[in-house]
């Protein structure tokens, strides 16, 4: 019998309807999160084998660049073989690059975020 692979989607902010009707055509076992600190539960009981997660910066965050740094130290620390997939907004470039300097991200995809591309991309880091 083969397991399911597993992919986790941390949408914080709601605004990806389509593109999670579109995942649940790759074959993975889908998981929506929209609290960063519920996605972390998950990763910690499930290590999926890929997350998608979109980048947000905020200049009210005093110790951090972004929303992610949690979600990648956990995933380096616990030295999952989990992939990450971030997608982001073209005018954040230079704080996602602040983060990828700091945290492996194996892939990124900038707005406005097509289907396609990220089937493809999903695809790829399978």
């Amino acid at each position: 019998m083969t397991v399911q692979k597993q992919l986790l989607f941390i949408n914080e902010y709601g605004i990806y309807p389509e593109l999670i009707a579109q995942l649940k055509k790759t074959g993975y076992d889908i998981t929506v999160e929209h609290l960063m600190r519920k996605a972390l539960k998950f990763i910690k009981k499930y290590s999926p084998d890929i997350v998608v997660a979109e980048f947000v910066h905020e200049a009210q965050f005093r110790d951090r660049v972004s929303n992610l740094e949690s979600l990648l130290a956990q995933i380096e620390g616990k030295n999952m073989a989990t992939r990450t997939l971030v997608l982001y907004e073209p005018s954040r470039q230079e704080y996602l690059d602040r983060v990828r300097g700091m945290f492996h991200i194996d892939a990124v995809l900038p707005h406005p975020i097509d289907a396609q591309q990220l089937l493809d991309k999903i695809s790829e880091l399978s």
